[in-house]
């Protein structure tokens, strides 16, 4: 995070307080209870026109959103999906993320039965022909009788990534090799059928692991995407290859696949 912000500084001279600035505004949907006693809620982000924020994997030139759940109550387990985003340049580097409005699905699973109180306080980036860091605090209770926003929330929630098996996934595997003091990191996926102008983002589900933007090579149905690789851990690196995804993301579809054998 430290690192995106200062590489924001130095390619974008002007930088303003998030209040000086209206990008729009964020909102929480109540959403409604599941009958497993789970509590379906999201985050609304209504934003003017020409600004964007970022995804989870927002690329050089952006600020992933963090959501800090402390001083919550009831909060067992936190799920987010994520709708397919688009990816567009900020100062010149590739980034990744929504225009206008982004419905950011959030299940939360109760520790036990009963009503959840809800102290979030979000942090995420915005850009136009500036980007600035800005953030929200939002306190509630969720008790599902609300549904607010139901209609908002299932769209999102079918506005994501196709999965592997439905995209007509054939084959994947990673090669990982030594690159001087770090690694590099090569995907090869074979599908029924090609993309048209493909980007790849690979991610490692590790804040000591951090995986460099990818170069996305496709011929006819096979896509090859190579990263660099960097360990921040204490002692050697372990890697666990069902914690890597590979997301695709094209023109017409998007593919996330979960796992990348050797």
């Amino acid at each position: 995070m430290f690192r995106i912000f200062a590489l924001l500084a130095a390619i974008l001279p002007t930088t303003l307080a998030a209040q000086d600035v209206d990008y729009g505004s964020v909102r929480l949907l109540k959403g409604w209870q599941l009958d497993d006693g789970s509590y379906q809620m999201a985050l609304e982000f209504d934003l003017e026109p020409g600004w964007k924020t970022y995804w989870r994997a927002p690329g050089v030139g952006g600020l992933p959103p963090v959501l800090e759940w402390n001083g919550s109550r009831n909060i067992g387990g936190v799920s987010i999906t994520w709708p397919t985003p688009e990816v567009f340049e900020t100062a010149g580097l590739q980034s990744v993320g929504y225009f206008d409005k982004l419905v950011l699905p959030i299940l939360i699973t109760p520790q036990t039965s009963g009503p959840v109180r809800i102290a979030l306080n979000l942090q995420f980036g915005v850009c136009s022909d500036i980007c600035i860091p800005a953030d929200a605090v939002f306190l509630t209770r969720l008790n599902g009788a609300d549904e607010q926003g139901k209609a908002e929330i299932q769209a999102a929630m079918r506005n994501v990534p196709l999965t592997g098996q439905s995209a007509g996934l054939r084959d994947i595997s990673c090669r990982i090799e030594p690159d001087g003091a770090d690694y590099e990191i090569t995907a090869q996926l074979r599908f029924d059928s090609g993309f048209r102008n493909p980007v790849t983002v690979i991610e490692y589900d590790s804040k000591d692991i951090w995986i460099t933007e990818t170069d996305t090579r496709s011929a006819g149905r096979a896509i090859t995407a190579a990263a660099g690789l960097s360990w921040y851990g204490a002692g050697p690196m372990f890697l666990n290859r069902d914690n890597i995804r590979v997301t695709i993301l094209g023109e017409t579809r998007a593919v996330e696949v979960q796992g990348c054998p050797g």
